[in-house]
């Protein structure tokens, strides 16, 4: 099995080049350095979550993409700790489905603990979110406007505008999150 540094090397290489990007063109765009770039690619670096999302929008990507395995047969079955979680301050994503180039969409299951937000964030266009709450309440902050997900409810949103996602409650919130990524990438 790959290392995850090597796995998001190969990965975003294979991306860049399929874009006919250089590593130039790609830190001019992504405000990333060349060189960081450059020992990403090679497995040297163990990249921050916030300079992949930096590389993850300016490649239009989903962040997902780079921890992607070689093709799995069908059927499959997904489970948490079958791949990748991101760990914030009082959430933490867990992946379920990595980003399908196909089907256009990845699936995540996020957990939330009492009193905690995530940090602002936004995609780029084409890019949706469905949020289903399994456990607790959840406030999504979508530009200004807030909007209180209960359990049981789904929120739909368009994700190229600034998002976060806020448990202000004294429980922990679950929720399934899919991404969906128009043909517009």
């Amino acid at each position: 099995m790959k290392s995850i540094n090597t796995k998001i090397g190969e990965n975003l290489k294979k991306i860049r080049k399929s874009r006919g990007l250089t590593i130039d063109s790609l830190a001019l765009n992504s405000g990333v350095s060349k060189s960081m770039i450059s020992e990403i690619e090679r497995g040297l670096r163990n990249p921050s979550i916030s300079i992949l999302w930096d590389i993850a929008n300016a490649l239009k990507t989903p962040l997902n993409y780079f921890l992607k395995e070689d093709n799995l047969c069908s059927p499959t079955i997904y489970k948490m700790g079958d791949h990748s979680s991101i760990d914030g301050d009082g959430y933490s994503f867990h992946t379920l489905m990595n980003f399908d180039e196909d089907k256009k969409f990845e699936i995540y299951f996020n957990e939330y603990m009492p009193n905690s937000q995530t940090e602002t964030s936004f995609h780029y266009d084409g890019v949706e979110e469905y949020v289903l709450i399994t456990s607790g309440s959840l406030n999504v902050h979508i530009d200004s406007e807030k909007f209180t997900i209960k359990e049981g409810e789904v929120i739909h949103f368009v994700a190229d505008k600034p998002h976060y996602y806020c448990n202000e409650t004294g429980n922990v919130a679950k929720a399934f999150i899919l991404m969906f990524y128009s043909d517009s990438m």
